[in-house]
């Protein structure tokens, strides 16, 4: 025994046998609510602490769980449901964007109507907008002149279809792996015939109706291996979705990951893009729906509508635009493993390969139309620097920005 261990016992300290069958002193361990005790640092993986109720319970049936406003917490499973793979606390549901339909079924809140007469939720195809009080309702106010939508059963109901696949590790390579998936939104159903389940069986991509664009589709890409050469190949047989031209009031949201790193460690990681990238797509954060944020606040306070959402495993830029063609997500995929290529780096060595004709980076930016321009591009590169001002880490000196832009107009007057 330990020199420290029997003088306690000498000092009359109080000892208990632990569940796991050896003795500790009583102010070592740690009782749970089935009444086993434990030691505190040693058997710390037969408990946890459940955060909603504030007491220690059994490991097997502890849960982590989305809660108040989204974060992620440890609790009892009975405290909650579990949806899509994902466990949220029940008293927590509208919290995370979520209703109980009357079937006792659960639902995103934005494709769920609450039935005034019913007192219930129901899914939003399953019920009917009256014009005459403003309410939802189980039947058509006119069921002569409904509408008919002959291909409204091309496309599985939001969040009702099979999940994305998962390419990640099928295609991995060496080093680290990172996930990349991309939501492609239109306003419009497309003009060429297709099955729903043929596309998810060759491509595991989903294609499901979204409030958004109410007259057309979301295509959610499967999570890809980053960096390997087959996402080309598994993207390649969805160019026809992406090239469809009704984009009105589409995103084009994009799921980050990498192996081995939280939602919050990687957003940290990625810091130094994120002025270059709020500069790229600044009309966006004019919307409600993805507000610009210090890095401290996105973590803080993992808003559904913020421009880089939290989602534990991976982190969503929903700051990005609509997919305007299949040329238009290779971009995307090239500047994100430009990213994974340069994870950490900071802001300071971001403008330096965004300026230099020779780096990755500067080629794909003054490859796309809009910043073959001299003036684009430099504007592009100032608005950077601003908004580095408001939600970066340090500051760049005038003297350092006055370089950059005059770098910048030495290059372009050059190519």
């Amino acid at each position: 025994m330990p020199a420290d261990f029997i003088d306690q016992l000498r000092n009359g300290e109080d000892i208990t046998l632990t569940a796991t069958g050896y003795a500790a002193l009583l102010c070592d361990t740690t009782e749970i609510t089935s009444g086993d005790i434990y030691h505190s640092e040693q058997d710390e993986c037969y408990f946890n602490y459940d955060e909603i109720n504030g007491e220690y319970i059994d490991a097997d049936n502890a849960v982590c769980a989305f809660g108040r406003r989204g974060d992620e917490v440890w609790t009892h499973e009975r405290e909650c449901v579990e949806y899509r793979g994902q466990y949220y606390v029940t008293d927590y549901l509208s919290d995370n964007d979520i209703v109980i339909l009357h079937d006792q079924e659960l639902c995103r809140m934005d494709f769920a109507r609450y039935v005034e007469s019913e007192g219930e939720y129901y899914r939003e195809d399953d019920v009917y907008y009256h014009e005459s009080d403003g309410e939802y309702h189980l039947d058509p106010e006119d069921e002569e002149e409904e509408e008919q939508q002959p291909q409204k059963n091309t496309l599985w109901g939001y969040d009702q279809g099979p999940r994305e696949l998962n390419y990640t590790h099928e295609d991995a390579g060496a080093g680290t792996v990172f996930g990349f998936g991309i939501e492609i939104e239109k306003n419009a159903l497309p003009s060429f015939d297709f099955e729903k389940e043929q596309i998810y069986s060759s491509t595991g991509a989903v294609l499901e109706r979204d409030g958004s664009v109410s007259n057309g589709f979301e295509l959610k890409t499967p999570v890809y291996n980053l960096m390997s050469p087959k996402t080309e190949e598994r993207l390649k047989p969805l160019a026809d979705f992406c090239n469809i031209k009704e984009i009105q009031g589409a995103g084009g949201h994009i799921g980050f990951s990498m192996e081995g790193k939280n939602d919050e460690e990687l957003l940290n990681l990625c810091r130094g893009f994120l002025p270059l990238i709020y500069a790229m797509y600044k009309n966006r954060l004019k919307n409600h729906y993805c507000e610009a944020k210090p890095i401290n606040k996105l973590i803080k306070e993992k808003n559904k509508f913020q421009s880089v959402r939290l989602r534990g495993h991976y982190i969503e830029f929903r700051i990005f635009s609509a997919v305007k063609s299949y040329d238009t997500v290779i971009f995307r995929l090239n500047l994100f493993r430009c990213i994974a290529k340069n994870i950490g780096a900071s802001f300071s060595r971001v403008l330096i390969m965004a300026i230099n004709p020779a780096h990755e980076l500067n080629k794909l930016l003054t490859g796309l139309n809009v910043y073959n321009n001299a003036a684009n591009f430099e504007r592009l590169i100032t608005d950077a620097i601003e908004f580095h001002k408001t939600i970066g880490r340090g500051r760049l000196s005038q003297k350092k920005i006055d370089k950059i832009i005059e770098t910048v107009r030495k290059n372009m007057a050059t190519t």
